[in-house]
């Protein structure tokens, strides 16, 4: 029988042993109060208890008081509830042979850097520990205290079956069973239906010597000190390790699959969101048999959660169920929330279960949610209003997607996405121009700075970066991007290839003539081209890519674009002007004579950026004179400009005088008045 031992001894299993590396990283090692039970004086296990009553599901109530108790070869050991209190210890040691240890729960906070089971199996059998719940509110854990749930020693050598353990909130490892595989005798695990909830160091940590975990689920909510999802050490033995048909999340907080070594893994179905998984779209829920509270394990109960994750697929039962899902999960606080959407809005029967005070009016609903096990799900149609917390905070998902509440406050459409231009590192300036589907506002994304040179015209953006970062959020897709440098796109922190989004140059424009001989010139300030085949080929010169000359007088000639389309002069004669797929008034893309004088910002040769700004008291518009660049982090606004030259020149046509002139840098100006006529 198993035994309540009140004395401890220096024989049976050894205090755990680990690198000289990990001792350094991991110095609770040598501090762990461990099991050294073989030979002390048994005492009845029953001392310390109170029996539960059989409508409470006939458990023995347990509370902590630094005793420990082991199991021996053959024993079972079964349906026990523990109360921790206030931190006090118990500890648990199962050695031997085809030993049972199931239907234990345990309320109360766990205990700073103690272990409450150390187990092996010495012999050639199985062993199996099953339906335990590790902790109720077992509350924050600094990362300097850490405690494990199940140790398995290093002298394991049979077999270990871990099915349906809940190791919810423990200061350190759920279960830390790597040292069979590098520094022991080679005995396996197989981890199934485990779950773990903000295991801030490791939840589940194996070795390769055949080790495997199957249809678990490992969660990190980002709020707190988070390593690993799963620790896979290489061994000494072979036999490999294997992870299958489970969901890893760490919200960016510590890796999802992390080796150790060069273990021997295979993964098979593994979803993680951090890429590490040989799948995406991980799933957070409770697996199937899995206990969700201490009296639930220590009655023989099982949890409602599911061997495979939630599904977002609609039966045909709920064909009609609108297409996007939203849920509200509890981080262990009683949270009173509300949401808003811009249309249809219910409950969802696929996820979570409403209940008599959580209430759907309309667009809205309104409700409350406590545990991680608590979810109340919904289906809505349109956009994402408003997210509000009354009291408390809970985790919100939109169609799978963790989302940021403070995003939806009802003021605006959500702008749920970023992007980033990384121009840092980069040889020279570039410029980048961009469209996106809903809004879109400057934003200081991962250091990131807000320039008035970049411009933004509804969901149309244009700026420029040399050695910086420009941010932005936006809602909607990103539907067109051009990048004219070497700076890096990132979208929501992934790189992204610009030639993935909308043609290089998006726009069209078409001049068609009308029987009179016309003379034209026309500027954009991004880039364009003559197409191949056409007229224009024949009959127009491209300038420094962005200006065109030509002539007209029958058919047609067609030009391809980047940018903005901002100046048509025809110097003589006329013809129909159509931009994409609407014909244009020239009259306002640019005078109907050529503006004069010439203005230019020089920073050829050299060291670092010149910005400039200046004012014109006539009218002013890109050049491409002297071989000019045009950017599109140049503005024009009125008769006041702004901009910046790196290794490259500017230049403007103006007429009048300049009202105005700042620089920054070591750029040389040069102002040409009357530069068309030399």
């Amino acid at each position: 029988m198993a035994r309540d031992e009140p004395v401890r001894d220096t024989d049976g299993p050894a205090e755990p042993t680990v690198s000289d590396d990990e001792q350094n990283e991991h110095s609770i090692l040598d501090r762990r109060s461990y099991l050294k039970l073989a030979s002390a004086t048994a005492v009845a296990a029953g001392v310390g208890t109170t029996a539960a009553s059989a409508a409470d599901g006939d458990y023995e109530v347990i509370e902590a008081r630094g005793q420990s108790i082991r199991i021996d070869s053959g024993e079972t050991w079964e349906n026990k509830l523990i109360d921790f209190g206030d931190r006090n210890n118990i500890t648990i040691a199962a050695k031997g042979s085809n030993w049972t240890i199931r239907n234990i729960g345990f309320t109360g906070t766990i205990p700073y850097n103690e272990t409450i089971f150390g187990v092996c199996d010495s012999g050639s059998g199985t062993s199996v520990i099953e339906n335990v719940y590790f902790g109720e509110s077992t509350g924050e854990q600094p990362s300097s205290e850490r405690s494990i749930c199940i140790w398995v020693d290093p002298d394991h050598s049979g077999h270990l079956d871990v099915t349906n353990v809940n190791f919810n909130v423990p200061g350190n490892n759920g279960i830390y069973g790597s040292a069979p595989a590098y520094n022991g005798d080679g005995g396996t695990i197989a981890l199934e239906g485990c779950y773990g909830n903000d295991c801030h160091h490791t939840a589940f940590r194996i070795g390769d010597c055949g080790m495997s975990i199957e249809d678990c689920v490992s969660y990190k909510s980002g709020t707190r000190a988070a390593n690993r999802n799963i620790w896979v050490w290489e061994g000494n033995y072979g036999g490999g390790a294997t992870v299958r048909n489970s969901h890893f999340i760490t919200n960016g907080t510590g890796g999802s699959v992390v080796t150790n070594g060069s273990p021997n893994l295979t993964l098979d179905n593994v979803h993680t969101d951090d890429g590490r998984g040989d799948g995406s779209n991980p799933q957070h829920f409770v697996p199937d048999g899995c206990p969700e509270s201490g009296e639930e394990a220590a009655s023989g109960g099982s949890g409602g959660g599911s061997s495979s994750p939630p599904s977002n697929d609609v039966s045909d039962a709920d064909e009609d169920l609108p297409e996007n899902t939203l849920t509200v999960t509890g981080t262990g606080d009683a949270t009173e929330y509300y949401i808003e959407t811009t249309d249809e809005l219910v409950a969802d029967p696929n996820a979570g279960s409403l209940e008599v005070h959580d209430e759907i009016d309309g667009t809205s609903a309104s409700g409350w949610v406590t545990t991680s096990a608590h979810v109340d799900g919904f289906r809505f149609v349109g956009d994402l209003h408003e997210v509000a917390f009354r009291q408390g905070s809970a985790r919100v998902e939109v169609n799978g997607e963790v989302i940021d509440p403070d995003q939806y406050n009802g003021d605006e459409p959500s702008l749920e996405n970023t992007l980033l231009v990384d121009g840092i590192g980069t040889a020279s300036g570039t410029s980048y121009e961009f469209a996106v589907s809903g809004a879109v506002e400057k934003a200081t994304v991962e250091g990131a700075t807000i320039d008035d040179e970049d411009a933004i015209d509804g969901g149309h953006v244009t700026g420029g970066v040399a050695g910086w970062r420009d941010g932005f959020r936006f809602g909607g897709d990103l539907e067109e991007l051009t990048v004219d440098g070497d700076a890096r796109v990132l979208v929501n922190g992934e790189q992204i290839d610009p030639a993935d989004y909308g043609q290089e140059q998006p726009h069209v424009l078409t001049l068609v003539g009308n029987g009179s001989s016309a003379n034209y010139e026309i500027t954009v300030d991004g880039t364009i081209e003559t197409v191949a085949g056409d007229d224009s080929e024949d009959h127009a010169t491209v300038s420094s890519g962005t200006t065109v000359e030509g002539s007209i007088e029958r058919g047609a000639q067609r030009f391809r674009f980047s940018g903005t389309l901002t100046d048509v002069t025809f110097i003589d004669g006329s013809a129909h002007v159509y931009l994409d797929d609407r014909r244009i008034d020239p009259d306002q893309y640019g005078e109907q004579e050529l503006l004069p004088n010439a203005i230019v910002i020089d920073g050829a040769g050299t060291d670092g950026e010149t910005s400039y700004s200046f004012a014109i008291d006539g009218e002013v518009v890109t050049a491409s004179y002297r071989d000019a660049s045009v950017d599109p982090g140049d503005e024009i606004d009125g008769r006041s400009v702004t901009g910046s030259v790196d290794d490259e020149l500017d230049a403007y046509w103006f007429d009048g005088d300049i009202a105005d002139f700042r620089l920054r840098g070591n750029a040389s100006v040069d102002v040409q008045y009357n530069a068309r006529s030399d």
